[in-house]
């Protein structure tokens, strides 16, 4: 699941290396916050791709615990609900968690 956030890590630093071998204070400043969402991107890319390989093998019920169960964050919640739903179609009626 972290395999697609940390390849674009290590492709971006060494692109940035090899961009700027010596970089200063703004530029670690300006960097941090790509560098931030682009491994929380990932993380959701690695996510929606193990889902993806895991549908076949697990059952739906048993995933859904996974996504739509647990502490209900506003706007993380609401992304894996779609995500999950986009990924195995909308759930029957009277089967939300």
């Amino acid at each position: 699941m972290f395999t697609p956030a940390i390849a674009a890590e290590i492709v971006l630093g060494r692109l940035l290396t090899h961009l700027i071998p010596r970089p200063g204070f703004l530029a670690v400043l300006c960097v941090a916050p790509g560098m931030i969402a682009l491994l929380i991107l990932g993380m959701l890319l690695g996510g929606i791709i193990w889902l993806l390989a895991m549908k076949p093998f697990i059952k739906r019920d048993v995933l859904a615990e996974l996504f739509l169960g647990g502490p209900r964050v506003p706007v993380f919640s609401a992304l894996c609900s779609k995500i999950f739903d986009w990924t195995y179609g909308k759930s029957p009626p009277g089967s939300e968690l």
